[in-house]
């Protein structure tokens, strides 16, 4: 498997699902590289890292620290298994509750430099608290990777889903099998982040991907639901 995942080929889940490994690969180009410059030298929160496989790739393209945070202790345990490259030691994850964790750091007074919102935003219910508090962290650059509604009207289409998907949001009550989740629409994302003096730029995957969709379909479906990223800078 070439490309910067390649060494997940034989760890488990991945060893078993080529399919997934390629669309990381594919996603790298639209998450990673576009942003290389911003990344290079920063202090980065990576939000709901999973088990810091996108850490992992933001110390590779000379991130100076990146701190994780996954409420799954389980998805964490498997960054040990990930080579010990030289820049694995600048990543650091921490399980819990990504509003807790930022607030947290927040009444400490630490700052980052990028905040990765890497395929959270269309698990939550709290999008603009989630936005606030990141800006509050001072970062000159905020990147989003979620699913979006393409409609006219800012608005947040509400969703159930399972919580014993380790891809899904985490339960907040003890034993509850699902939880409810909020997926904005293009527009009600962009209100929000101009109400939090943030410029949003909409980034153009054909553009970047070019005829190489494979994997990729959800980011050039046409329909109600498309995936997006999106960058958000402070304005000024």
């Amino acid at each position: 498997m070439s490309g910067f995942f390649g060494f997940l080929s034989n760890l488990p889940p991945y060893d078993e699902n080529a399919t997934t490994l390629y669309r990381l690969t594919q996603r790298h180009k639209l998450l990673i590289a576009p942003f290389a410059e911003q990344i290079a030298g920063a202090r980065v929160l990576d939000l709901a890292a999973h088990d810091g496989r996108w850490s992992y790739a933001l110390a590779a393209a000379g991130a100076a620290e990146v701190v994780g945070v996954e409420a799954r202790p389980e998805l964490i345990a498997r960054f040990d298994a990930f080579p010990d490259a030289p820049f694995k030691g600048r990543v650091r994850l921490v399980a819990n509750d990504i509003f807790a964790e930022m607030e947290a750091r927040i009444a400490a007074g630490e700052r980052f430099d990028v905040i990765a919102v890497y395929g959270i935003f269309y698990h939550i219910m709290d999008h603009f608290r989630l936005l606030s508090l990141a800006r509050r962290l001072g970062p000159r650059l905020i990147i989003i990777d979620s699913e979006f509604i393409v409609i006219d009207n800012a608005m947040i289409q509400v969703l159930k889903e399972a919580v014993d998907n380790p891809l899904n949001a985490v339960t907040e009550v003890a034993g509850q099998a699902q939880t409810v989740v909020g997926v904005p629409s293009l527009r009600a994302t962009e209100f929000m982040a101009g109400a939090l003096g943030l410029d949003l730029m909409w980034l153009d995957h054909g553009l970047i991907l070019d005829t190489d969709r494979r994997g990729m379909r959800d980011y050039f479906r046409d329909g109600r639901k498309v995936r997006h990223v999106c960058a958000l800078t402070a304005r000024g």
